[in-house]
């Protein structure tokens, strides 16, 4: 799947609409960023691995983190990649001699792993609150992260591009209509209409691109 920066949906958003709004770039930046959230994509983000030694009840996630998958005490990061497997468990792949050789890479479980089950943990803010104190010993966050370019825009699926610039469209014209009604002036009928038209197209293509994530690829067809 195609990925692009964040930053073309709105850019495409400013050549549709008013080239003045690249004035606003940031409010809109924020307007794609949350609306891009709400998407949301199993497939839209990429998994990472990360060691912490928590103080306490909370760790600081990090900065890239999108959303966490799951948490497993121990060390897993350093000496194997995790991989999250059908929303349920997470297997490891070795890079150890002894389970693998050039020309196979065997999946496996270490030996008494068990994960930290999801309601004994949760997510608040830019903190991971858990339910046992886990001072001192050494756990790994599974989770989905953020990529960014070389600018630090966020790095999304091309499916999201459409549903993101139509949002940003309506939120432009949502600002635009606020204004016209503290200054007093009458709002027509057509100009609600024109927003509600403008709200039901981002909300389609919400949809499309939740759709599009969710494709089955040629090679997955294969398989079948």
């Amino acid at each position: 799947m195609k990925r692009i920066s964040i930053r073309q949906p709105i850019i495409d958003a400013i050549d549709e609409t008013d080239p003045s709004l690249s004035r606003f770039q940031s409010q809109m930046l924020k307007w794609a960023k949350y609306i891009e959230k709400e998407i949301g994509s199993k497939q839209g983000y990429k998994i990472k691995a990360q060691t912490y030694t928590p103080e306490g009840c909370t760790i600081t996630l990090p900065d890239d983190c999108y959303r966490v998958l799951m948490i497993l005490p121990g060390d897993y990061s350093d000496q194997c990649n995790a991989i999250y497997l059908d929303l349920i468990w997470a297997q490891v792949r070795s890079d150890d001699p002894h389970y693998a050789d050039d020309d196979y890479s065997w999946l496996w479980r270490p030996a008494e792993t068990m994960m930290v089950k999801p309601y004994l943990w949760e997510e608040v803010a830019d903190e991971l609150n858990l339910l046992y104190d886990f001072s001192g010993s050494e756990i790994t966050l599974i989770y989905q992260y953020i990529e960014t370019d070389e600018n630090g825009f966020w790095i999304i699926n091309e499916s999201h591009s459409d549903a993101i610039k139509k949002y940003v469209i309506y939120m432009n014209a949502k600002k635009y209509t606020w204004k016209q009604f503290k200054s007093d002036k009458l709002l027509r009928a057509s100009n609600l209409q024109y927003m509600e038209e403008l709200k039901r197209d981002y909300n389609i293509a919400i949809r499309h691109a939740r759709a599009e994530d969710g494709r089955v690829t040629p090679f997955q067809k294969e398989q079948f």
